[in-house]
């Protein structure tokens, strides 16, 4: 995965990174699907508290997951050319 500098990375977030897939009709990547640590920033912005096992209040760690319809973009790119599109028979 690909970790994001702090100025691509997530708003508000402690860290993002990323699966990129490689095209090789064209040698260029895309990114495919996201991870975001949020830490607990938006948790102390928005008052969100859960009970730890001692039954304290505390401000949860947060993340945030996308895999996007790149993804299946991808899967086309790779399995597909000027003659159409051969999926494997698992995808």
């Amino acid at each position: 995965p690909g970790t994001k500098t702090e100025k691509e990375k997530f708003a508000g977030g402690h860290r993002t990174t990323t699966i990129e897939a490689y095209v090789a009709g064209s040698g260029r990547a895309i990114q495919g699907a996201t991870s975001h640590n949020l830490g607990q920033n938006f948790g102390k912005i928005y008052g969100i508290h859960v009970e730890d096992h001692q039954a304290r209040k505390i401000i949860p760690w947060q993340t945030s997951w996308g895999l996007t319809t790149r993804s299946i973009g991808v899967c086309v790119m790779v399995h597909g050319d000027d003659k159409g599109l051969v999926l494997p028979p698992r995808v």
